[in-house]
């Protein structure tokens, strides 16, 4: 089973960590012949860095060539961006590659993205920039990843390069991998390379060992550590370098919320693709790599070859949203653009949670001991970390040991195309009798048919609690956009085991290590302890009619509003009945609740579908109408009713 594990992970590195931007194969320049060079760089620890640069093999310009240092994903080597560097040194770049540290075939030991890769990486910039060929004030940087992160790390810290394009990072990268006190399925296939791919220090070869041992005190020494010498995110509006960060929506290692965060933080030029490419697990839509290699090229052109393109004068960003249909395991997209950040017509609309499976956008009135429970039903204690790792967390063995939970809670049909665009908020309100809870939010989409795809995703692991008290936890997800059709559900599902039965990249794996600690969780869903998902959403129109009692009414009922007078919201509630003329109903009729003013004119339809049998409310607000006399009408097959309302200002 070991080996097994092992192989994996080397297949994962040469597939999806060692990402080529091939930026520039859309170029139609003149193009030179070039001469190539293999040495070493020796840094300041007597490290030996293995490199390769390339050089057009014609006269150099007076000011000395453009240069440009690609930087390779986590375990991979220089070779992963040797056709990049040549293709960009044959349209007049100085160009060059090299190995990071324990990686490839240079010396020393990996520290997993730190500020020692840092300092190496400022040695190779020097070297560049002291090259008699290479215009010193002229030099950029490129790479995914790993990758992408140290130049950027390297300007935050006082390097000063012309620009950079930084793929898939984070400046809070490693404090992502443990996001919400919990450990991502990544991290930990980071940090089970073999030797040959990645030799890492004493101390980044124990946090595999503490992620397994599964004990508070190695939590805590994973949580201290990691971040350290890593995340620079306290130092982002220190870097002077101008940059692109191209960041994908499905990235299952780097939260591209840790760069939505310092938007207004950000003091130099810069430009940002949130979206999809063949990067960290996300799909590898054609259009948009191209798209996106395309903005890349033309931000390395404008910064290193004085061209005067559209990179400045275009949208600052730019973001493409999935949707239905799905072909071949992947979405549709479609890009957008803007100059702000959140787009024009964001609003954050909260999805509360109900015991009856219900998702409603309207915060209603309930009893307040409302609640449901969540267990996290681990059926064999002696089941270790390491053990459901190797299983792949899915064979009848693992299985017999641990049992996946899930509770499902579901919108009404949407009445338009609805756009995500952002960072999901959770808000839960609940009591455990453990000391350890965990909490997996999975966001999907449901089509008429039942059928449905995972969107997006939010975890949290409360560590350390004191067992019988109800608690509070609001944290946020994963960043994402997406197109919810009209017709269709949004799907709230709260789950102990954050896996798909269909991901391509995770496979059986979950999104972030479960708890193994068994728990009876009771979630609050009720006025004074809510817990809702709250979405970032353009274009949403609320669905208001939400079903408080599934007790069967023997008639139809139109009841008062309350209050009245009211300003400017108001509740009306309504009963459907079970029968209709005697006879028991076979099926759900169409119901419609219409707003009228005192001259008969229609206002607004507030219900204007089939409804099961049972007692219903809902909102209206009249902030944008006059004081006066409304109507509001109850219609159905065989029952219609009106009854009037006052609004007074």
């Amino acid at each position: 089973m070991k080996n097994r594990y092992r192989i994996f992970i080397s297949l994962f590195l040469l597939i999806l960590f060692a990402y080529p931007t091939n930026i520039f194969s859309q170029r139609t320049k003149k193009r030179f012949p070039l001469q190539r060079i293999d040495f070493t760089i020796t840094t300041n620890d007597g490290v030996i860095l293995d490199c390769t640069k390339f050089i057009p093999d014609t006269v150099k310009p007076s000011a000395g060539w453009p240069a440009v240092i690609f930087c390779h994903g986590y375990g991979g080597s220089k070779n992963d961006y040797i056709p990049d560097a040549i293709e960009q040194s044959s349209y007049g770049y100085y160009s060059l590659c090299y190995s990071m540290r324990g990686q490839g075939h240079s010396t020393g030991f990996s520290n997993l993205i730190s500020t020692t890769e840092m300092n190496d990486f400022i040695k190779v910039a020097q070297y560049v920039k002291a090259e008699t060929i290479v215009n010193p004030n002229m030099v950029g940087a490129m790479g995914a990843s790993q990758g992408g992160t140290i130049p950027l790390m390297a300007c935050c810290n006082g390097l000063n390069l012309r620009c950079i394009v930084s793929d898939v990072s984070s400046p809070e990268f490693a404090t992502s991998w443990i996001e919400n006190n919990c450990v991502k399925m990544t991290l930990l296939w980071s940090l089970s390379y073999v030797d040959t791919i990645a030799n890492y220090t004493p101390q980044v070869r124990a946090y595999r060992n503490w992620i397994l041992a599964d004990t508070p005190d190695k939590w805590d020494s994973l949580a201290y550590y990691v971040p350290m010498n890593r995340d620079f995110v306290n130092k982002i509006n220190q870097n002077t370098t101008p940059f692109l960060a191209g960041m994908c929506w499905q990235d299952k290692f780097f939260n591209p919320y840790g760069f939505i965060k310092q938007v207004n933080n950000i003091t130099t030029p810069y430009r940002m693709y949130f979206g999809t490419y063949d990067a960290h697990g996300a799909d590898s839509a054609a259009s948009e790599c191209d798209y996106y290699d395309y903005i890349s090229g033309e931000w390395a052109d404008y910064w290193l070859q004085n061209e005067q393109n559209q990179s400045l004068d275009s949208a600052q960003f730019i973001y493409a949203s999935s949707v239905y249909p799905r072909q071949n395991n992947k979405w549709t997209w479609q890009r957008f653009y803007s100059d702000t950040y959140p787009p024009a017509g964001t609003t954050d609309v909260k999805f509360y949670l109900q015991p009856n499976g219900r998702l409603y956008n309207e915060l209603f009135y309930n009893n307040p001991s409302d609640t449901i429970a969540f267990v996290n039903d681990i059926k064999d204690t002696t089941l270790t970390m390491l053990e459901a790792v190797n299983r792949e967390f899915n064979d009848s063995i693992f299985a017999c040991k641990f049992a996946k939970t899930q509770l499902c809670f579901d919108t009404k049909p949407l009445l338009s195309d609805t756009r995500m665009i952002g960072t999901p908020m959770v808000n839960i309100h609940y009591l455990s009798s453990a000391n350890k809870a965990q909490f997996n939010i999975q966001i999907w989409e449901i089509k008429s048919d039942g059928s449905g795809d995972i969107i997006t995703r939010a975890n949290y692991t409360e560590r350390n609690i004191v067992p019988n008290v109800i608690r509070q936890l609001t944290f946020y997800g994963n960043s994402s956009s997406h197109i919810f059709k009209t017709g269709n559900k949004i799907r709230v599902i709260v789950t102990n085991l954050d896996n798909i039965s269909n991901d391509p990249f995770l496979r059986t794996n979950p999104h972030v290590l479960p708890s193994l600690v068994k728990a009876r969780n009771r979630i609050y869903m009720n006025t004074y302890n809510p817990t809702y998902v709250q979405l970032p959403l353009i274009g949403f129109i609320p669905i208001s009619v939400n079903q408080i009692s599934s007790n069967l009414p023997d008639k139809y009922k139109l009841e008062q509003n309350f209050p009245n007078p009211f300003n400017p919201s108001t509740t009306i509630k309504f009963g459907i009945a079970n029968s209709e003329n005697g006879k028991v109903k076979t099926e759900n009729g169409f119901v419609i609740l219409k707003i009228f003013d005192i001259l008969g004119r229609e206002i607004e339809t507030l219900v204007n579908e089939k409804l099961q049998p049972g007692t219903y409310e809902v909102k209206f607000d009249g902030s944008k109408l006059a004081s006066g006399i409304y109507f509001y009408k109850l219609i159905s097959k065989d029952f219609v009713e009106t009854k009037k309302m006052l609004m007074i200002k």
